[in-house]
C-alpha cells in the first residue's frame, strides 16, 4: 500500500505545474486511491467467506463435492472420499453421475436435472451409488447452486441408513451458504452505492470483457445510456479488438495497468483524454476499469507551461528589443566562465551619436532604431550566439566557441553590415565595436573591463569601426 501511495503521489507531482495543479491531481488521486482500497477490503470480505466456507466444507461430515457447471468434479472433502472409496486423483475432473449412478440414471442426470438446476437452486433425489468397490448404496443427492458469481455447485451425498445426524450438519451447511448468499449481497449493494458517486468512472467486466457493471460518472463522461453502453463494451473505450485482448489478457496474468493514456471521445463527438487503470479479481472471475477524464487537466498544465514560459522570457529579456537583458546575459558569462571554461568571444557595441537621433527623430524613432538593430545582428549570427542590451544604445554579443580571430572578423562584418543599412521610417546608422575573447585568463569583470576599453579607443578613432582589446 505504501508503494501504491508513493507512485500515485509521485504521478501527481509530475503533473501539477505548480500548487493548484497539485492539489487537483492529489485531490483526484486520492479518491481513486480510496476506491481501490475499498476494491482491496471487497476483496478480503470475500476471502474470508471463501476461507469459511472451505473449512466447512474440508471438515464437514457429510460428504460433500464441489462440481463445475457441467458436473466435473473440482474437489471433494474426506467424507465423501470415505463414502464412495475413491481417491481425490481418480475423481478430479470426472463428470460425478457418469462416476456414481448407474448407467440409465446417469443419462437422465445428464438431461433432465442439470436443466432444472438453471430455473432452480436446489434439487434432491433418491438414488443408488456405485462405489469403487462396485457395491451399490442408496443415498440422498442434493445439488444447490452457489450464487453469481461462483458459477458451480455442490454436491451432498446423504447415506439414508445414517440420515439423521446428517441431516442436521445438511441443514448447517445450507444455512451458511444462504449467510454467504446474503453477505456477498450485502457487499455487492453497499460497493454500487460507493461507485455510484465516485467521481471517476468505474465498469466490471466478465471473463470475456464484457461490462456487466458501469457506474453513473463513466456514463456520464461518454454520454451513454447504460444498456447502450453495455452493448458498445469497452470497444468503446479502446478502439482496438487487438489491444483490448492484450490488455485483458496481461490484467488476468496479474501485471500492473496503470495510468495508461488512451484518447477517446464521447457520443458528441468530443475528445477524451483518459488514464486507464485495469486489474483482474480471481476470486470474482472479473475484471475492474477505473477511467479519469484528465481532458481539462492536460489542458491547464498545458497553458500553464505556455504562460511560465512567457513569464521567464519576460525576466530574462529587454521587453522592448526582445534581446536578453544584462542580468540574464551576466549569468551567461558567469556560466561559460566557470562552469564551461570553454573559449568564447566577447563583442560590446554602441551605436554611434545616438543621442542625436532621439534629439532630432523623437524617442519613438529612436525605439525603432534599436528593434531593427537587434533583428538586423540576428540576421547575421549563428542560432547559438546571445545578443543582450547591456545599457541604452549598447549592445554585447557573446560567441560561444569562438576563438579571438573569429570574433574579430564577426564584428567587423556586422560593422559593415550596418552601416549599410537603410531601415524604414529612420535615419542611417553606424556603430563602434569593442572585441575580447575568453581563453581561460580573465574572470567576468576583467573581461568587461577590457572589451569596454576597446570600444572606447574605437569611439576616440573616430567611431564605426572595430577596436581589438588585445592591440593596446
Amino acid at each position: 500500500m505504501k508503494t501504491l501511495l508513493i507512485l500515485l503521489c509521485s504521478t501527481s507531482l509530475l503533473l501539477a505545474g505548480d500548487f493548484t495543479t497539485l492539489f487537483m491531481s492529489a485531490t483526484l488521486y486520492v479518491l481513486l486511491l480510496t476506491l481501490i482500497i475499498g476494491l482491496m477490503f471487497y476483496i478480503k470480505q470475500l476471502q474470508k467467506e471463501s476461507r469459511k466456507n472451505s473449512a466447512l466444507f474440508e471438515y464437514s461430515d457429510i460428504p460433500t463435492l464441489h462440481l463445475s457447471q457441467n458436473g466435473s468434479i473440482l474437489s471433494v472433502n474426506q467424507s465423501a472420499l470415505t463414502l464412495v472409496g475413491y481417491t481425490k486423483k481418480q475423481l478430479h475432473s470426472k463428470r460425478w453421475y457418469e462416476k456414481f449412478l448407474p448407467d440409465e440414471r446417469a443419462i437422465q442426470i445428464r438431461h433432465t436435472l442439470h436443466q432444472s438446476l438453471k430455473k432452480d437452486a436446489q434439487a434432491s433425489f433418491n438414488a443408488y451409488l456405485i462405489r469403487n468397490n462396485a457395491k451399490a448404496l442408496l443415498v440422498k443427492y442434493t445439488l444447490t447452486t452457489l450464487p453469481h458469481p461462483y458459477r458451480s455447485t455442490i454436491l451432498t451425498i446423504v447415506d439414508l441408513s445414517d440420515q439423521n445426524d446428517q441431516k442436521k450438519s445438511l441443514q448447517v451447511l445450507q444455512t451458511n451458504l444462504l449467510e454467504s448468499k446474503k453477505a456477498l449481497k450485502q457487499l455487492t449493494e453497499q460497493f454500487k452505492v460507493t461507485f455510484d458517486i465516485a467521481i471517476n468512472g468505474i465498469a466490471i467486466l466478465d471473463e470475456s470483457g464484457a461490462m456487466s457493471y458501469i457506474n453513473r460518472a463513466l456514463l456520464e463522461m461518454f454520454e451513454y445510456n447504460e444498456d447502450y453502453m453495455k452493448h458498445l463494451g469497452i470497444s468503446l473505450v479502446i478502439n482496438d479488438d487487438e489491444s483490448v485482448q492484450l490488455l485483458l489478457k496481461s490484467a488476468k496474468r496479474g501485471e500492473k495497468i496503470d495510468k495508461m493514456h488512451i484518447c477517446s471521445s464521447t457520443r458528441s463527438g468530443v475528445k477524451l483524454d483518459l488514464d486507464l487503470t485495469m486489474g483482474y479479481l480471481p476470486e470474482l472471475e472479473q475484471y475492474y476499469m477505473v477511467i479519469q477524464d484528465i481532458t481539462k487537466t492536460l489542458a491547464y498544465t498545458a497553458e500553464l507551461k505556455r504562460s511560465k514560459k512567457h513569464l521567464e522570457q519576460r525576466v530574462i529579456k529587454d521587453c522592448l528589443t526582445s534581446a536578453y537583458n544584462r542580468t540574464y546575459m551576466e549569468e551567461q558569462l558567469e556560466h561559460l566562465i566557470e562552469v564551461e571554461k570553454e573559449p568564447f568571444g566577447f563583442i560590446i557595441l554602441d551605436i554611434d551619436f545616438f543621442k542625436k537621433v532621439n534629439d532630432t527623430y523623437g524617442h519613438l524613432v529612436g525605439d525603432d532604431v534599436l528593434i531593427n538593430l537587434v533583428e538586423a545582428l540576428k540576421d547575421q549570427l549563428r542560432k547559438g550566439d546571445t545578443i543582450a542590451r547591456f545599457g541604452g544604445e549598447e549592445f554585447v554579443i557573446i560567441l560561444p566557441f569562438a576563438s579571438h580571430e573569429q570574433s574579430l572578423n564577426v564584428a567587423i562584418k556586422l560593422q559593415t553590415h550596418i552601416a549599410s543599412l537603410h531601415f524604414e521610417n529612420c535615419p542611417v546608422i553606424t556603430c563602434s565595436f569593442g572585441v575580447e575573447s575568453f581563453e581561460g585568463q580573465h574572470d567576468k569583470r576583467a573581461l568587461l573591463l577590457a572589451a569596454d576599453e576597446a570600444l572606447y579607443k574605437a569611439k576616440e578613432s573616430g567611431r564605426n569601426c572595430v577596436v581589438d582589446a588585445r592591440s593596446f
